[in-house]
């Protein structure tokens, strides 16, 4: 097998990554730009976004646990957020050393429409696809991601951010 070859997992999981990466991104910036709004959410922002409009005020600590990325990181996307005017830290009432973060009115207002969006780019990305056929895509990724598993400590769902209760069935059955 040609290890550079166009046929190896690898190259196609990265490519496809880069290329919903780009076309994700591409989708915040027109839905901001639409609303004639003064900033331009990026993927990782939207995370916050997301898990916020589910759950307002949460601390650094739980998002970065939700979500699988580190905790500064998550600082850093919050600090742009608040810049944006979107969401604001506060000190939480029963302990003040424990600070929230909480969607400000700016940042409902764009969570109104923004899940549309995107509910609407990840319809076109599985267009032509069957519920059937989506269902086994998103099995045949969880499996990758247990097999690479086994490879280590730290390699892959180093999160721990698959479904809990997911059984993934042996290697001579389909997924």
């Amino acid at each position: 097998m040609d290890i550079l070859s166009n046929d190896n997992i690898g190259y196609w999981l990265f490519y496809t990554q880069r290329c919903v990466a780009y076309a994700f991104a591409e989708i915040l910036r027109q839905h901001c730009e639409e609303r004639g709004k003064s900033y331009i959410i990026t993927p990782p922002q939207w995370g916050v976004l997301a898990l916020l409009a589910q759950q307002d005020g949460m601390t650094i600590g739980a998002i970065s646990h939700e979500r699988g990325i580190d905790a500064p990181t998550v600082t850093g996307i919050v600090r742009r957020l608040e810049q944006s005017g979107l969401v604001e830290r506060r000190h939480a009432q029963e302990d003040r050393r424990m600070v929230l973060v909480y969607l400000t009115a700016e940042g409902q207002d764009i969570m109104q429409t923004l899940p549309a969006a995107v509910t609407h780019s990840n319809q076109q990305m599985m267009d032509g696809f069957s519920e059937e056929e989506q269902h086994h895509l998103i099995a045949q990724f969880q499996r990758i991601v247990a097999n690479i598993s086994e490879m280590g400590p730290g390699v892959g769902d180093r999160f721990g951010l698959l479904p809990e209760g997911i059984i993934f069935p042996s290697n001579d059955v389909e997924v």
